[in-house]
């Protein structure tokens, strides 16, 4: 992704906006050669084509997830694919007609599964956001916008993570998501990271750290590299195989042309130890970790393998920092600062969908993952945000569930339907595959919000819930509460 440093021209822009610097590719040419009409990248930032090749990184990671390899998915896929090959190549430079090809096949294979396919991940979001604002916002030989409304929308994931887990539930270390997630890298890597009197640290720690990211990447953008990948590693390991892949692309926005330049240069110098020493970590991690699961998730342990190369490379790169490089507020200071309409056009964008959750309209790609935030009627646990914010109630309660003789196990079931929340997608389909397995007579009492009725069978009678588009709320969800942490 780092490309070699040339030499600087006299007359050349601010960081961050220099055309006449030349990629690797660029400058094999023959002298002589105008390779600006030729060759779409040519003209392209410096800055512009590192991001846009770890763009196109992340967005191969994420079609290797679960949710992305459905059939229903393919066309998407196969446009998101298609956009994220040709950037990974060779980024071409806005106007080209190959550019705005490439990102708005990009952007429309991430938008169709978060409108239509019930794609729920916030990471598809910041994909988008990242391929809306290079259509928008890039100029040729100028990415100041660009790389302001990255900026921004990276703070962001970080800023409304934290602001979700301030919540009762996430500060419980009986429940909370950190404290499990400490527990299995605990129980896997054998070491001491469980006992009691550890578990009630590790949710403020972890709320710390993303909050510290967020002061970091403000103030001191190379520190909060080295801090973003040491939360992103045990995040790699047990929850979200791809998040940190997603995310680590925003953060070339926070650097200048000459950082840039400088960690090109030190990765050609010191690849060979980088590779050998994270290698041999990645290669220990996995063996630990995954060493139930090799034939399992190959795809995962594939992408944790490769960050910790990453990891040790900016390490060393902190290491090894030249006076006046990688060093300051590094990208904040360039002129102009991010004060671009489309910057803050996204960000307000980001923060609405973020505030969906509370208002009962939605609850998924809102950034409130592992966050253990409930918005549920009973459970409502933020410490900020009051319960009358929200809109309406939006999951379905069934009671005195009763069903017929046919089905495999009805008491089993009738247990499993009651204890749960349901919302009104989620109840529509678990109703019909249960009348399919020989339900009805299916009897039960139904209460959704202003709602409360009973059905003497739900299988041949109508259910009066509102039409909804799947993958908006969760469907792991019990009516008790504290629960344990889900996804």
């Amino acid at each position: 992704m780092l490309e070699p440093p040339a030499p600087q021209s006299s007359g050349s822009q601010s960081s961050g906006s220099q055309p006449d610097e030349s990629s690797a590719l660029e400058s094999s040419a023959p002298h002589g050669t105008a390779v600006a009409s030729e060759r779409p990248s040519a003209t392209a930032p410096l800055r512009y084509r590192v991001w846009a090749r770890a763009w196109a990184l992340g967005a191969l990671a994420h079609l290797t997830l679960p949710d992305a390899l459905q059939l229903s998915w393919l066309v998407p896929d196969l446009l998101l694919l298609t956009g994220a090959l040709v950037l990974l190549v060779r980024p071409p430079a806005p106007p080209s007609r190959l550019f705005v090809a490439a990102w708005l096949a990009a952007a429309v294979g991430l938008a169709w599964p978060l409108l239509a396919l019930g794609d729920q991940l916030t990471q598809s979001g910041y994909l988008l956001g990242g391929a809306l604002a290079a259509l928008l916002t890039l100029r040729r030989g100028d990415d100041r916008d660009l790389a302001a409304a990255i900026r921004l929308l990276t703070l962001l994931v970080y800023a409304v993570a934290a602001f979700h887990k301030l919540n009762h539930d996430f500060l419980d270390p009986s429940v909370s998501c950190a404290t499990g997630g400490m527990r299995l890298l605990a129980a896997n890597w054998s070491l001491p990271l469980d006992p009691p009197a550890l578990r009630a640290l590790w949710p403020p720690l972890f709320l710390g750290v993303e909050l510290g990211l967020v002061a970091l990447f403000l103030a001191r953008p190379a520190i909060g590299a080295g801090l973003g990948v040491a939360m992103h590693i045990p995040l790699t390991i047990i929850f979200a195989p791809s998040f940190a892949w997603v995310m680590i692309p925003g953060w070339v926005a926070f650097f200048r042309d000459a950082d840039l330049r400088h960690l090109g240069a030190l990765l050609r110098r010191r690849w060979r130890p980088v590779l050998l020493l994270g290698g041999a970590l990645g290669i220990l991690s996995a063996a630990l970790y995954f060493r139930d699961h090799w034939i399992a998730y190959p795809l995962w342990q594939l992408k944790e393998l490769v960050l910790w190369p990453f990891a040790v490379f900016v390490a060393l790169a902190l290491a090894r920092r030249p006076p006046g490089v990688l060093r300051g507020r590094l990208a904040w200071t360039e002129p102009g600062g991010p004060r671009r309409p489309f910057a803050w056009l996204l960000a307000a964008l980001f923060l609405a969908n973020a505030a969906t959750p509370y208002l009962g309209l939605q609850f998924h790609h809102a950034g409130a993952m592992l966050s253990n935030l409930r918005v549920d009627a009973g459970c409502w646990n933020h410490l900020l945000v009051p319960e009358a914010v929200r809109l309406r109630e939006p999951y379905v309660r069934l009671d005195e569930v009763r069903v017929g003789g046919a089905v495999r196990g009805p008491r089993a079931l009738e247990a499993w339907a009651e204890e749960r929340l349901w919302h009104p997608a989620s109840a529509r389909e678990a109703i019909g595959e249960w009348c399919a397995r020989g339900a009805a007579p299916l009897a039960l009492r139904l209460r959704h919000g202003d709602l409360d009725v009973r059905l003497e069978d739900a299988c041949a009678e109508p259910l009066p819930l509102p039409e909804q588009p799947p993958g908006l709320f969760q469907t792991n969800l019990l009516r008790a509460c504290p629960q344990r942490c889900i996804h």
